[in-house]
């Protein structure tokens, strides 16, 4: 398949420079890990886009389903998947009305999503993912750290349009919009680490851990990304200032 064939999603993260393609991979990785390793194991990932953990998650021989609001690049999954020996199974749904049954998924991940969710509606989805969980399920979402350098650069950069127009294209914060308006693929809203935690454990679920993680920043030159890696990894495990990191994973339990 030509790149010029694949959506941007697609080929500006996992096929675009060694920066932004350490960024998506890791952050897979770190929701992925938390993943249970015992028993049979029934995976939903919620905002799967193109499929890409669907396949990561499948290749290791876990049944694993993606569910997304935008389908157009279900097809495009799918071919990837036809081209590389697997079963892309895949699901266009909304995550605050999950179209599965009670109890019927070990873990939920949810990579980078939860921001991109109405804002009103977030308390249905996280209560959704309960209900499809089974008892002691996980659910396993990592997102921007509202707390991050990057994040509060963004907040302070709103209120400047002539500075933001002059800057690399980000996802910036919005404001209050009408349901009318929304679209996930334009709506970003992080919550506090705070918020997040208070929100998923007055639903039913126990925060068994918090992560931090992330530190290069996605137009870095292909020539710095190692040392920047490195630096990165020794910024994680410093108190305080592994706080500033760019992405928060958040892991909880079924209770």
């Amino acid at each position: 398949m030509q790149p010029e064939e694949m959506p941007d999603l697609l080929r500006y993260w996992y096929l675009g420079s060694t920066a932004r393609r350490h960024m998506m991979l890791r952050r897979f990785a770190e929701v992925d890990t938390e993943i249970p390793p015992t028993g049979a194991q029934r995976i939903l990932d919620i905002g799967s886009a193109w499929g890409y953990n669907v396949m990561a998650l499948s290749r290791v021989g876990i049944d694993a389903v993606g569910m997304d609001l935008v389908i157009d690049q279900f097809a495009v999954g799918a071919r990837i998947a036809g081209e590389n020996g697997l079963h892309l199974s895949v699901v266009g749904a909304d995550a605050a009305h999950l179209p599965f049954g009670d109890g019927e998924f070990t873990s939920i991940t949810m990579v980078e999503t939860f921001e991109h969710i109405y804002e009103q509606d977030r308390a249905r989805a996280i209560a959704e993912c309960r209900r499809v969980l089974g008892a002691g399920g996980r659910l396993i979402l990592s997102t921007p750290n509202h707390g991050s350098i990057i994040e509060r650069v963004k907040r302070i950069v709103v209120k400047l349009p002539w500075l933001q127009r002059r800057l690399p294209t980000m996802c910036y914060p919005v404001g209050d919009i009408a349901r009318s308006e929304y679209h996930p693929y334009r709506y970003h809203r992080p919550w506090s680490v705070g918020e997040i935690t208070d929100q998923i454990e007055s639903l039913g679920f126990k925060v068994l851990k918090v992560k931090h993680f992330l530190f290069v920043f996605k137009n870095a030159p292909d020539t710095v990304v190692p040392a920047l890696t490195l630096l990165e990894r020794i910024l994680e495990k410093t108190p305080g200032l592994r706080r500033l990191a760019a992405t928060v994973c958040v892991v909880a339990q079924r209770v």
